[in-house]
């Protein structure tokens, strides 16, 4: 609690009372400190109130009315700034002062106080009631937003929806295929599930791989290939055994719920998880792991980011700096780090951001929204990205010791706008149902028996371009041909051809030629004529006597299958128990 008017002027000195009274119209400066505070405290509290204020400023007005209508009768510094990119002047310099040349309190000082306690500016409350009469409120802040981009040649624009109800469905069937190897202890995809993984996607990865050709190399790696194990491993829909992944019971069931629902419950349970710090995959910002308490708790980080998604407008681009000051400026601020001292570039002594102006919002809060934003948000589909290659995009770490190698602090320092799509305002519970958007298009095709999808007239929004690449091959600009070998491929993935006939039928006038039909049922019924059902391990017997004993006994022969003159077939989740059974036969079992 705040101390009040009368006690805040005492805490002040002599010549700062008298530089506050030279703003008093008709008030002696001459006198006792306890008479200077009572002819202010007399004067602020009185009718001339309205009159002292109407000489400020417009920004130290400004500063006056946010401070009034804060429900502590605070005033942030951080916050004005982020709101009105300028701060008010406390301090009149140059101005001839009662205590010392150079620097005199402003007449903003009668209004706004400093409490050295607490280390916070304040309005004393009986002088904040008297304000509410007349000062106004200050005016909402409101996050700007746009319909469209500008045409940026650098600039990648990623339309997230349609992929991540996709892509939810193949990640769940590529587990349920045992593929994909995480570490016991960090629950992190490896190198070969990642590549794995990223062939999966729908649309590739937000940028191509390119593995680095010396360990102090930085490398962007895959993002959303990395996101999407996690997710799955945090919304309980797979499990580690073994060093792979596993679909638990709920994740067998989400295989037949809509994805929507499906995508909703992971984003629900990453605000709660513990199971990963998105801010530790911005490697080049050291000692996150030191001995203590580093880092702060991920859940109020992500629940502040959340709340300010709530008050985006869906279908509307929003810069990322904008949606940055826009939390900053409301207050949806948050803490990274506990002790900024032990994180650091380059060296633990020279490179901390324990150091003024080195740890900044900028450097940690906005790289951690970064990071939750491009890899976890737009991943599920909640938001639309527009990005550049990370490489010097942002600026604002170069003066920073340590910085000097660094080509981004982080690989997300690219996104420069996203957009909330229809599926994040459903997943975040700004929509009671969600509804795909229709693809809005004036296109239209002439589907030939040949299998060549022409433009006849108008052009392929991004979503129609994207899913005619799933089951056709371009010929030339405005003409496709559909391919077998990439139209079993996305059944594979996942993808239903269905999509593609209603997409084709939709746009042209003319019932589809036989032989497309045709092309669209043998694949249906082709894509899925086999079934991964497990990953085996292949064993090699001493000779095919052995082969054939193993094979034929009734212990054993449930669980392999011959494979040649001396091989056996065992699906991996068999091999433990294969071996016992052998061993009762009198063999053994060596890797």
């Amino acid at each position: 609690m705040h101390i009040s008017l009368k006690d805040s002027l005492a805490r002040l000195n002599v010549p700062d009372l008298k530089d506050l009274l030279s703003y008093l119209p008709d008030v002696d400066k001459l006198g006792r400190k306890d008479e200077l505070i009572e002819r202010l405290v007399a004067t602020l509290l009185g009718s001339g109130l309205k009159a002292i204020w109407s000489g400020l400023d417009e920004t130290q007005q400004a500063a006056v009315a946010e401070a009034v209508d804060d429900p502590l009768g605070e005033y942030s510094e951080q916050r004005f700034r982020a709101k009105y990119q300028c701060v008010p002047s406390f301090r009149v310099a140059g101005a001839k002062s009662y205590g010392y040349s150079g620097s005199k309190c402003s007449a903003l000082r009668l209004f706004i106080h400093y409490d050295h306690e607490d280390r916070s500016y304040f309005v004393p409350a009986e002088l904040r009631a008297r304000l509410q009469a007349f000062v106004p409120p200050p005016a909402p802040l409101e996050l700007e937003s746009k319909e469209t981009l500008a045409d940026d040649a650098g600039r990648v624009l990623r339309l997230t929806e349609r992929e991540a109800l996709q892509e939810v469905v193949v990640m769940l069937r590529t587990i349920e295929q045992a593929r994909i190897q995480v570490s016991e202890k960090t629950a992190l995809p490896g190198t070969a599930a990642l590549r794995v993984l990223s062939e999966k996607l729908a649309g590739g990865d937000y940028y191509s791989w390119f593995e680095k050709k010396n360990k102090w190399d930085q490398e962007i790696g895959p993002i959303k290939a990395f996101a999407w194990p996690l997710l799955l491993q945090a919304g309980g829909l797979a499990l580690r055994a073994g060093g792979r992944l596993a679909l638990s019971p709920a994740g067998v069931k989400a295989l037949s719920a809509p994805p929507a629902d499906v995508v909703r419950g992971l984003w629900r349970k990453w605000m709660k998880t513990t199971l990963f710090d998105e801010f530790s995959r911005v490697e080049a910002i050291k000692g996150q792991n030191a001995k203590g308490r580093v880092m702060t708790a991920v859940a109020p980080r992500r629940a502040a980011i959340e709340e300010a998604l709530h008050e985006c407008p869906v279908g509307r681009w929003i810069a990322f700096d904008d949606f940055s000051r826009f939390m900053r400026a409301t207050g949806l601020d948050f803490a990274v780090t506990q002790n900024a001292w032990k994180l650091y570039l380059g060296e633990r002594q020279y490179g901390s951001l324990g150091y003024e102006g080195s740890g900044g919002w900028n450097i940690l809060q906005d790289r951690y929204i970064l990071a939750l934003l491009f890899e976890y948000a737009a991943t599920l589909g909640i938001v639309d990205v527009a990005y550049i290659a990370p490489e010097r995009a942002r600026a604002d770490y170069h003066d920073l010791w340590g910085s000097d190698d660094l080509a981004f602090l982080s690989r997300y320092d690219g996104l420069s706008n996203f957009r909330l799509t229809p599926l994040g305002a459903y997943v975040l519970g700004l929509a009671s149902d969600y509804r795909p958007v229709a693809i809005a298009s004036t296109v239209v095709l002439s589907v030939l028996p040949s299998l060549l999808v022409n433009v006849v007239r108008g052009e392929l929004a991004a979503e129609e371009t994207l899913l005619l690449e799933n089951w056709a091959v371009p010929v030339q600009a405005g003409s496709w041909r559909l391919d077998r070998e990439k139209a079993l491929s996305a059944i594979e993935k996942g993808y239903a051809i269905a999509e593609l006939q209603g997409f084709l039928e939709s746009r042209d006038d003319m019932p589809l030629p036989p032989t497309v039909e045709t092309f669209i049922r043998q694949c249906e019924r082709n894509g899925k004529a086999l079934r991964m059902v497990g990953s085996a391990v292949l064993i090699e017997c001493r000779d095919s006597e052995t082969a054939e004993a193993i094979a034929a006994h009734k212990e054993t022969g449930a669980l392999c299958l011959r494979a040649g003159a001396k091989a056996l077939v065992v699906r991996l989740d068999n091999v433990d128990k294969f071996r016992e059974r052998v061993r009762l036969l009198g063999f053994g079992l060596v890797s």
